[in-house]
């Protein structure tokens, strides 16, 4: 039985520049669907759909980077001027605005830790003993992945 859905994933899909995808991904784990873009450089981010080249289709919105302002995208271009934040939320159906991401705000790399990696260990161990779920991090969850508002129909 041929059937034309694709397989769709939630996940996070880091390039080489710094730059962030957070949202719907492809099979391969590249951006296919609606998603946030996180820019290092400028601190910005974009909320749209996006292929896996990363071309916005459609209307999306474009956050400052300390996302005390937003504008208008259409087809990833500015268009249309800045809008209310609560206008902002409301179009693209999200929950909060996005969360912060700039260079200011990640963590110094660390060296290696022994005590860190018994803790983590002994966290997933934990997890296996207490018959939970083991793909829940050590390190909670990522505050990049939108949280999109629920429709009445999936409630």
């Amino acid at each position: 039985m041929a059937t034309s859905d694709k397989l769709e994933f939630t996940g996070t899909y880091c390039y080489a520049t710094g730059d962030m995808f957070c949202g719907t991904c492809d099979v391969t784990g590249k951006p296919a669907g609606r998603g946030i873009l996180y820019y290092l450089e400028s601190g910005e981010c974009d909320v749209g759909v996006f292929d896996g080249r990363l071309c916005q289709a459609g209307e999306g919105v474009r956050y400052s980077k300390d996302r005390d302002a937003a504008y208008r995208l259409m087809d990833g271009e500015l268009e249309g001027g800045s809008l209310d934040l609560e206008e902002s939320l409301r179009i693209m159906e999200l929950e909060d605005t996005p969360a912060v991401r700039t260079k200011d705000t990640i963590p110094a790399p660390t060296t290696f830790d022994p005590a860190r990696l018994k803790q983590t260990q002994a966290y997933y161990v934990y997890r296996q003993l207490a018959d939970l779920p083991m793909h829940e991090s050590a390190h909670g969850p990522s505050p990049f992945v939108p949280v999109w508002q629920k429709d009445e129909a999936e409630e």
